[in-house]
């Protein structure tokens, strides 16, 4: 079994978003205490996600974790809700979200996600290169079945339970899936029923019915340990219940396929924010926005990104979350793509903190920053340095303005 390697619980919450940033997703990122995060996602459409990210790997997650977080996202009208973790989720949670219209994902299924869609590259970003770890079953017995499965076994047509499983799940994919699944031209493959992923399911059927045995002596005998658990569940399923079910494919939580993002323009760079704090609690309140730009002008100046690079532009409008007044510098905000962190582009006689980075009470102010990337920068998380004095709360706002030049 393929599973996604352990992360760091912040770079796991930032790889999540990451992906949902590659689907043309504007997402901001909120920690909500006791290990929780929330990832908020909108869409150009109109389309809203939101994701309960649970990181700890020791962690089961229960009912009592999620009942909260669905109400809460149902009554919002939330279109994409998502709960994620690198732990377990108990047997009640999967039926709960299952009624409830919730996708869930743990590092076995995220890492079928990224086999299937060729997102290797993406987990690299946050790892030393590995991707995936693969966990098989130990057993220090000798394997034996029960007398009465054995016979009940013995009695099935396995060899025609093999090409009928091979057949329901080629099926499913069809001649015309055989799209590139690699992601790499913005699509990852489609087929009749249009989930993105089906032109794999014919190679899966073919590869379950070259390894069922073609008789219970050949599975006792010729399968390791592992495998043989599997078969062995595979052929009780058709046992009991007189024919193979094939499930529908895995609900995309992260959104649709692959594609060329931008901050607010074509072709740009897909941009996330990671708050400090939740908006309620935090020293400073953020509204922002995003476009990417080879020049950039102010005033009566041009000013061009050096070759190589790209301007990012972020446009905020701030104000002092509590009762006292609030500080956040331009020093204080950084820029990651790819892995490396970037701080603000100094520009000649412009700057877009005229304040001084602080920020009153019930007072909006207009500011904005720039960031020189590299040209090949697909998506970026803007955040606050841990040095920084004050917690931040980022809302994504597309009516905030990322004109150096308007005073919003």
């Amino acid at each position: 079994m393929t599973r996604l390697v352990e992360l760091d619980p912040a770079k796991f919450v930032r790889f999540l978003a990451d992906l949902w940033t590659q689907r043309n997703w504007q997402t901001n990122v909120q920690p909500r205490g006791e290990g929780r995060y929330l990832v908020q996602g909108q869409r150009g459409d109109g389309t809203k996600g939101l994701m309960l990210v649970l990181p700890a790997v020791e962690m089961t997650v229960e009912t009592e974790h999620v009942k909260g977080f669905v109400a809460h996202a149902k009554k919002r009208g939330v279109d994409t809700v998502v709960v994620a973790t690198q732990g377990e989720f108990a047997d009640a949670v999967r039926g709960f979200t299952t009624s409830h219209d919730v996708t869930l994902f743990d590092r076995d299924e995220l890492g079928e996600t990224v086999a299937d869609e060729g997102l290797e590259q993406t987990v690299k970003q946050y790892t030393d290169g590995e991707v995936f770890e693969t966990a098989e079953v130990e057993f220090g017995l000798p394997f034996d079945l029960p007398e009465p499965v054995e016979e009940a076994l013995a009695s099935l047509p396995i060899a025609a339970a093999r090409e009928r499983l091979a057949r329901l799940l080629g099926d499913r994919g069809g001649d015309g899936g055989g799209g590139d699944s690699g992601g790499g031209g913005g699509e990852s493959g489609s087929s009749g029923d249009g989930d993105g992923r089906s032109g794999g399911w014919k190679s899966v059927g073919n590869t379950l019915r070259d390894g069922l045995p073609s008789s219970v002596g050949d599975l006792k005998s010729g399968s390791p340990p592992s495998v043989r658990v599997v078969v062995v569940a595979v052929l009780l399923l058709v046992l009991a219940l007189g024919f193979v079910a094939v499930l529908g494919p895995m609900v995309d939580g992260l959104g649709g396929p692959t594609g060329g993002g931008g901050g607010g323009d074509e072709g740009g760079v897909a941009v996330s924010a990671l708050s400090s704090a939740s908006a309620d609690s935090a020293d400073v309140v953020a509204r922002w926005n995003a476009r990417t730009t080879d020049t950039l002008q102010v005033g009566n100046r041009t000013y061009a990104a050096p070759e190589g690079e790209r301007f990012v532009v972020i446009g905020l409008n701030a104000t002092a979350g509590g009762d006292a007044p609030g500080t956040l510098p331009e020093s204080a905000l950084a820029f990651e793509t790819d892995g490396v962190s970037y701080g603000y582009q100094p520009l000649s006689n412009a700057t877009g903190f005229r304040n001084g980075g602080l920020f009153a009470p019930d007072e909006r102010a207009h500011v904005w920053t720039v960031f020189s990337v590299p040209t090949n920068a697909t998506t970026g998380t803007v955040f606050v340095r841990p040095t920084s004095e004050d917690t931040v709360a980022f809302v994504h706002d597309r009516s905030v303005s990322t004109d150096p030049n308007d005073e919003d």
